[in-house]
């Protein structure tokens, strides 16, 4: 049975984690360089505002489906935040019944 001539070391620890984070922050840079151009690019692009206006002009349009997803978003968020005003009032409701504390009166009595 052959035996292998060479055997495998594994690098010391120290320069596993060197190599890993220089890696990892090759891999950022190049994100971040690539980023950086695609904002640059947006940014220059002429044609960029005539998209966006008609691309909103397109969604304020009764009758399409961007419009009813507009509509369905404006509801649910004002549901939520109905919900959530509804349950901050609740839980407010609850400490002050149970902290035994008397609150202070609307009025004060300096009042003129």
């Amino acid at each position: 049975m052959p035996t292998s001539r060479f055997v495998v070391v594994p690098a010391p620890l120290e320069a596993q984690l060197t190599t890993s984070l220089s890696a990892q922050l090759r891999e950022a840079l190049s994100l971040a360089l690539r980023l950086k151009r695609q904002v640059n690019a947006t940014l220059h692009d002429e044609e960029l505002g005539d998209k966006a206006s008609s691309a909103v002009f397109e969604m304020l349009e009764p009758g399409g489906l961007p419009f009813i997803l507009l509509m369905l978003l404006v509801a649910v968020l004002a549901v939520r935040e109905l919900l959530l005003r509804m349950e901050t009032k609740r839980i407010l409701k609850v400490h002050r019944d149970h902290s035994g504390v008397a609150m202070a009166s609307e009025t004060h009595e300096h009042d003129d």
